[in-house]
């Protein structure tokens, strides 16, 4: 399971400009919590896929399912839509729970 990088939001960095003088805007501030969104989605998408397969990452199985690359999806959130890799498996049987309510913009088919 990847883990979470919650060093991702550089609070020393922002403390460091405020008390400088210089401003942060809310952009940047939600840009962050964007991509603390997107790791923290990530990971435990991830973590869901162990489960289901029975394994982790890199171990060897003799099920015969295995992790089969990602899925990009765009997550609608207040921060705006936040691009997720949704990991899938070879033989299709996953299904994420954990992510249940969450609304995904829609992607067209190419």
């Amino acid at each position: 399971m990847s883990d979470l990088n919650i060093e991702t939001i550089n609070f020393e960095k922002y403390k460091r400009r405020l008390e400088s003088g210089n401003p942060v805007t809310i952009e940047e501030l939600e840009n962050e919590l964007k991509v603390l969104i997107k790791e923290m989605i990530e990971a435990a998408t991830q973590g869901e896929l162990t489960t289901h397969l029975g394994y982790e990452k890199n171990e060897k199985s003799d099920t015969g399912n295995y992790r089969n690359g990602y899925n990009k999806k765009s997550l609608k959130s207040k921060y705006g839509e936040i691009e997720v890799n949704i990991p899938r498996d070879r033989n299709s049987t996953f299904v994420l729970t954990s992510l249940r309510g969450c609304r995904f913009a829609r992607t067209s088919q190419s």
